[in-house]
């Protein structure tokens, strides 16, 4: 950041940085569990899922997560410390996750790791997503089936 930038601006600097990085864990726990009135939420109205291939617009995000975590009766996400560049109110931000997934038990269907590529407005509600794009840098275990 600037050093020439007004301590206001720097404050509000901190206080966006800190909002939309609660966003991106907010994000990662409604998927655990399993909140899709949540996830959608933290949604613009036209905001857009992108999951690998698969796009979906806000209505449909309860049904892609759902097809996401078939079979699997709990899941962990692990987000790590994420790139955020504020340009207004717009943002971008950039961090790893790793997920575990699990079927009934204890078994382990599926792991996976990748990144979060996301846009955010500033909205009267407070930071929503415009975008989320998952990009899946490798998995194990049974292949995701989302066809």
């Amino acid at each position: 950041m600037d050093e020439h930038i007004s301590s206001d601006k720097r404050l509000q600097w901190l206080i966006d940085r800190a909002e939309i990085a609660e966003w991106l864990v907010r994000y990662a726990r409604c998927i655990d569990r399993r909140d899709w009135t949540a996830l959608q939420d933290s949604y613009t109205d036209d905001g857009v899922m992108q999951h690998g291939e698969a796009s979906v617009p806000r209505a449909q995000m309860p049904e892609l997560s759902a097809k996401i975590l078939a079979g699997c009766a709990s899941s962990h996400h692990l987000v790590g410390d994420p790139s955020i560049v504020i340009d207004g109110d717009h943002a971008v931000t950039h961090s790893h996750y790793i997920a575990t997934h699990i079927s009934e038990g204890t078994r382990v269907k599926r792991q996976g790791g990748g990144w979060y590529d996301c846009e955010l407005q500033r909205t009267d509600r407070g930071w929503r997503f415009t975008r989320v794009r998952s990009t899946t840098a490798w998995r194990t275990g049974e292949p995701l089936q989302l066809h």
